[in-house]
């Protein structure tokens, strides 16, 4: 297992579209060397009462785009599952696009760590999480 993607965007927007075929306001932007890049429509975005996104979906977000990236990275994984995550409110995130930017931290047999560095439209950073996933369906695969 190398540390960089091994699927193309293409390859990337297809699982997207299989995964989770109901999420209509998820898009990945970018599939580099050094990580992924995914964007959410403002419309897939839930708002608190004074207009700023929620917390529940900048986490929803985060973990959409850090699960996509561990298929990005090993190939094609449906069976990752989250089993640990933190994630850290830097600031009230601004109604708009959000961007995360997902990059390995760690890829091992049976689990690997990734972290979200997640921007609103005005391009300030919101919130930070680290996301630890397991995939046992791979565990004899690899």
């Amino acid at each position: 297992m190398g540390d960089r993607p091994i699927l193309t965007l293409d390859e990337t927007r297809l699982l997207l579209a299989e995964y989770l075929p109901d999420e209509h306001g998820f898009d990945i932007a970018e599939v580099a060397p050094d990580g992924l890049v995914f964007t959410a429509d403002p419309a897939s975005l839930s708002t608190r009462p004074g207009g700023t996104v929620s917390g529940p979906a900048i986490f929803a977000f985060a973990d959409v785009a850090a699960y996509l990236a561990v298929s990005a990275y090993l190939g094609k994984t449906p069976s990752a599952m989250l089993t640990s995550s933190s994630i850290t409110f830097l600031e009230a995130a601004e109604p708009g696009e959000l961007r995360a930017r997902i990059e390995a931290v760690r890829i091992g047999r049976r689990t690997a760590v990734f972290t979200a560095r997640v921007e609103d439209e005005p391009g300030r950073l919101v919130a930070l999480a680290t996301l630890h996933f397991s995939f046992p369906g791979r565990r004899r695969e690899l």
